[in-house]
């Protein structure tokens, strides 16, 4: 009896010990083939697998949520001989979805910068400079048609093409104001004048320094006059050298941060221009006299000068004779 109770004793005792063997296995079961359905026994780590589908979500999100996109930006400045600029701005859109591609097109009508801007919501849809420093002129956007359209992905490429004119701005009598202008204008020779880049005029993003900071995909282009010559620039773009910058006449830069941002170049006039720049003051200056208040006055005054001298000239011949 003794004997009886004690194996059942036993028994009981080394139960939950299986059991316990058996209940741990099937955990493990369970683990593996958690892991074999999410890819985790093949070696893939947890953390990584996680990741990616993370970074494959906020992909499609971005792209079902931001209708226009901006992929890249090329300034180009065509510097005149006064120191004023042609520029061109080359927009280059990413626009997903049917209904915004359609509106897109449907806007291919419109040259104003505002209508664009609020069409796409994009603050990069606007002129790169500030318009406290330069005087901005004749702005007119060019919409350019679509293209490399994906209508599996259901997106297309855009272009805006944005033009204006900057120049110093000018007092009630057409002098420019000191400071004003994408490039400041100084007599340094007889006929020579030099002209030195005001970055502040430039409305790009800036550090704390002040310095210009060109984004990624982001080009800023300078195309110089034929008979400019540069004296003075920093920092170079890559490639260029400083012994060959007297004889650049285009300088580019792009993805970069322009450090001390600086340009200076210099005009010189011919002899003849000289010449005639000087009678055409004159003529000017005369005509500026002549349409004065005092106008009549003197023309009164220069035809009794004129006729006393002819008058004079009569008698001196009578006497000779």
């Amino acid at each position: 009896m003794i004997s009886d109770i004690e194996e059942k004793q036993g028994n009981t005792q080394t139960n939950p010990h299986r059991g316990g063997i058996r209940s741990q296995c099937d955990s493990l079961k369970c683990t593996r083939k958690r892991q074999e359905r999410f890819g985790l026994a093949k070696g893939v780590p947890p953390l990584r697998f996680g990741m990616k589908r993370f970074l494959l979500v906020v992909m499609m999100l971005s792209l079902a949520y931001s209708a226009f996109t901006t992929t890249a930006l090329d300034m180009t400045v065509e510097v005149n001989e006064d120191g004023s600029a042609e520029i061109t701005e080359e927009i280059y859109l990413l626009i997903t979805t049917d209904y915004h591609i359609s509106t897109y097109a449907k806007g291919l009508t419109q040259n104003d910068l505002a209508s664009w801007s609020s069409l796409t919501g994009l603050g990069d849809v606007r002129y790169h400079v500030d318009n406290r420093e330069v005087d901005v002129q004749n702005v007119v956007v060019r919409p350019q048609p679509v293209s490399r359209c994906n209508p599996l992905a259901d997106l297309c490429h855009g272009e805006l093409k944005i033009t204006y004119r900057v120049a110093a701005y000018a007092d009630k009598d057409g002098e420019p104001v000191n400071n004003s202008g994408l490039f400041i204008a100084e007599q340094c020779k007889p006929r020579t004048t030099q002209y030195a880049l005001n970055s502040g005029a430039l409305s790009f993003e800036k550090s704390d320094l002040g310095d210009v900071i060109l984004g990624e995909n982001q080009r800023l282009t300078f195309v110089f006059p034929e008979k400019a010559t540069l004296i003075e620039v920093c920092p170079l773009p890559e490639g260029e050298n400083k012994e060959d910058m007297g004889k650049l006449k285009e300088l580019t830069w792009e993805n970069t941060v322009l450090a001390r941002f600086g340009i200076v170049f210099e005009i010189e006039q011919s002899l003849d221009a000289e010449v005639l720049q000087f009678f055409l003051d004159a003529r000017e200056w005369m005509t500026g006299l002549v349409s004065g208040p005092e106008g009549p006055a003197l023309v009164v005054l220069a035809l009794i000068v004129i006729g006393a001298y002819i008058h004079l000239q009569g008698k001196v011949k009578k006497v000779a004779k």
